[in-house]
């Protein structure tokens, strides 16, 4: 189930040794691959131990554990320990905690030695002299050029080779859950998808909300960041949802000697781990069901004892890039407990682009309980889903629960779906004024207008149905509108010229 090998060496020939994680860790399935990481800065090794319980958790619970089975059986997870292996050894040799070694080991201006890796990568390297230094005495000293040393060279081309789609930098310390950019506050696209992973990392580990957020605007500016670097789309790379955790709050040593204080940290963050190999790929979570009894049975909208009724469910795709989209979805549904038989038992569902949550409302599966089943009996339902996801097919159980004689905890009404929201500018290009033509909104709802490269220049309330505005002062060029309903968002690209 797994396999170790070397990605490539350090300045001081030290092999970067990466552990991949699959059913058939020997091939190159392309299947939807996550890549973790630690101790990219050498005094930091929590994220190595992290790594490394991961792993062995995640191995050792094939075949018993129904996630991590799933997760092995279509995902590849490719882990890398140690990032900056000489500063690791050198720590190591000159005392271990009594250490404070950060940088590499490669002497690029004598007498000081080192470059910090995680100031060396190619996106905003050097963009100014606060999140990085040009002097190679500091800590944060960000080389001679980008990508000038050997690991981050070898990283690069590694990244390159597998088109990661999520990605977990760990460093420490201070308990940081954060998203790029680090080299600016400029706001990130899809924003509001990268907050609402490192909520759910939060959620998990328990840090604060006031370090939870955007690396520049949470901790400090840093620029030549690898997140910010994996994240970015320049020059036609693979974009990598990346992210950076700061473990623990004491010292950059703290456990060194106290593998309680290591388990209890890992154990706060190795669940975000699960969540990162999740959604780098489609995975389909359970939102609920619904109970249509309205032509067999009593219309009370709930199964109970002797009656047939049919039944659809509430799915959500948690994929995290665009990428991601679910197409020639079905579903087989079978139950459990032998008074509950289901007929038909296989139906359709919609193509689930990321982010999306489909239903089978328009081919129900029917279900009959038998009319000795008592009230109150829970009924275990397998949703057996099947898929393609970028060319390849998966299946996925979901698993439901009924209750016979009550109405489901998520009840739906025998209504039309929303329509999916539309967002056009006309005219496009656009000069003094344009209009922002939408169908009709649900709920409170807001139309923003961002910058190429993602910085959010305006926000506006709309209601009803289309908008006009004037434009802002803004130079010719290319931009992007947003708008944000209770039913869904939509994107659109247009041209200002001057």
């Amino acid at each position: 189930l797994c396999t170790l090998f070397s990605v490539g060496l350090s300045h001081q020939g030290r092999p970067l040794w990466c552990l991949k994680i699959s059913d058939n860790p020997g091939q190159d399935e392309d299947e939807p691959a996550c890549f973790f990481n630690g101790a990219t800065h050498a005094r930091e090794p929590m994220g190595t131990s992290c790594c490394i319980i991961f792993a062995s958790r995640i191995l050792s619970q094939f075949g018993t554990d129904s996630l991590a089975t799933w997760l092995i059986n279509n995902r590849e997870i490719f882990i890398v320990p140690v990032m900056n292996p000489d500063g690791y050894v050198y720590n190591s040799d000159s005392g271990g905690a009594s250490s404070n070694w950060r940088k590499n080991r490669r002497v690029i201006q004598a007498p000081y030695v080192g470059v910090d890796l995680n100031r060396n990568y190619g996106y905003k390297w050097g963009y100014d002299n606060s999140g990085s230094s040009p002097q190679p005495s500091s800590e944060t000293y960000r080389g001679p050029e980008r990508f000038s040393e050997p690991e981050t060279r070898v990283m690069r081309d590694f990244m390159a080779a597998h088109l990661f789609r999520t990605e977990q930098d760990f460093h420490t310390y201070g308990q940081y859950n954060m998203y790029p950019w680090g080299y600016a506050s400029a706001t990130p696209p899809d924003r509001y998808v990268l907050q609402e992973i490192v909520d759910t990392f939060r959620m998990n580990n328990r840090y604060r909300a006031s370090r939870t957020g955007q690396i520049y605007q949470t901790i400090y500016p840093c620029n030549g960041v690898s997140c910010d670097w994996e994240f970015a789309d320049t020059a036609g790379k693979f974009v990598t949802y990346a992210f950076t955790t700061e473990m623990d709050s004491v010292d950059f040593w703290h456990g060194w000697n106290d593998s309680g204080a290591i388990r209890l940290e890992c154990d706060r963050n190795i669940p975000n781990l699960y969540y990162l190999a999740r959604i780098c790929g489609v995975f389909f979570e359970p939102v609920g069901l619904a109970i249509n009894d309205t032509a067999q049975g009593n219309a009370n909208g709930q199964l109970d004892p002797g009656e047939e009724a049919n039944i659809w469910f509430t799915i959500r795709n948690r994929a995290v890039h665009p990428l991601d989209s679910a197409y020639s979805v079905s579903a087989r549904l079978s139950s459990s407990h032998p008074d509950v038989q289901v007929t038909d038992s296989v139906k359709q569902f919609p193509n689930s682009a990321r982010g999306s949550t489909v239903t089978n409302r328009s081919e129900q599966f029917r279900l009959s309980a038998s009319p000795q089943i008592p009230p109150g009996t829970h009924v275990p339902l397998r949703l057996e889903v099947s898929y393609n996801d970028a060319g390849h097919a998966y299946r996925q159980p979901l698993d439901f629960e009924l209750i016979i004689g009550s109405s489901p905890a998520l009840t739906e009404k025998l209504t039309q779906p929303l329509p999916p929201l539309r967002l056009n500018v006309r005219p496009n290009p656009a000069r003094a004024r344009l209009n922002f033509e939408f169908g009709e909104v649900v709920g409170p709802s807001r139309l923003e207008l961002f910058s190429s490269t993602g910085t959010l220049l305006s926000s506006s309330t709309v209601k009803g149905s289309g908008y006009q505005s004037a434009l802002p002062e803004l130079p010719a060029g290319v931009y992007y509108a947003r708008l944000i309903s209770g039913s869904g968002s939509a994107v659109t690209q247009f041209l200002l010229v001057r």
